[in-house]
């Protein structure tokens, strides 16, 4: 299946929003910038960093939202004066938070989530045009390209941030079951997958693990799981950065533009 996700490349500007700040992605490099206080952290951060590269570094920028997880509802079946009612078992939103979605056509879905109003107003007023879209949009697509080359029914697909885990379950190229789940440990880990393997009575000759990156911090969780399942899969990307990515909070994404 064609995906139009694509690596950062040389002029192009990225910047992932996380719960405590934010990641400032160049072809060349990352920074992250914690936010302790907010708004009014990110404001002056980004300014400091607008102001570094001379006008017309970027031809081109995306804005990537982390803060919230998010739902997706067939496109068929979508009605926008529905969407708060869709995303409401997901997360309850702050007053400062507003609902978007992105539309992912050749899937034919929607991903819906809420998004800080004050943070994506300071990106609306810049001088560059962002693209904005949620992280779970990028990594739809991604693993819907990746399940096309299977020979089991089902693959679980696994994607870590710091402090989560998101889990899609696909089977024969269509997903079945998508959540972020906080988790602190091993334990906790392994609750929540074996959590989804009950519930849809997986069979383990029927299924593959696909571990999206292979990052040194997240070996505790890929050999907890390796204790309980065999045909395990590490996806990972070709970036075009040469520093460690783990300084991201979400790594497998770090290089994505959109």
């Amino acid at each position: 299946m064609p995906h139009d996700n694509k690596i950062i490349q040389p002029k192009e500007l990225s910047i992932h929003l996380f719960a405590n700040g934010f990641s400032f992605c160049t072809h060349s490099k990352i920074d992250f910038v914690t936010t302790p206080n907010g708004v009014e952290d990110f404001q002056q951060a980004f300014n400091d960093y607008l102001a570094y590269y001379p006008e017309g570094s970027f031809n081109s920028a995306s804005a990537i939202f982390f803060q919230n997880p998010s739902c997706f509802v067939p496109l068929s079946l979508f009605d926008k004066s529905h969407a708060e009612q869709y995303v409401s078992l997901h997360h309850k939103p702050k007053d400062s938070e507003t609902l978007a979605f992105d539309i992912l056509q050749e899937e034919a879905q929607v991903n819906l989530y809420f998004h800080s109003e004050p943070i994506k107003k300071i990106l609306t007023e810049s001088k560059i045009e962002f693209q904005c879209l949620h992280y779970n949009s990028i990594l739809y697509k991604q693993i819907l390209n990746l399940s096309t080359f299977s020979l089991v029914p089902y693959q679980l697909f696994l994607h870590f941030h710091s402090d989560a885990v998101d889990v899609f379950l696909v089977n024969k190229n269509t997903l079945q079951f998508n959540n972020r789940f906080s988790i602190t440990n091993e334990d906790e880990f392994l609750y929540y997958i074996f959590f989804v393997v009950e519930q849809f009575k997986l069979k383990a000759d029927e299924m593959e693990v696909i571990f999206l990156g292979k990052i040194k911090s997240f070996e505790a969780y890929y050999d907890a799981l390796k204790q309980y399942h065999s045909q395990i899969i590490f996806e990972d990307l070709q970036s075009p950065f040469q520093i460690d990515l783990t300084e991201h909070q979400a790594p497998f994404l770090a290089p994505f533009f959109s």
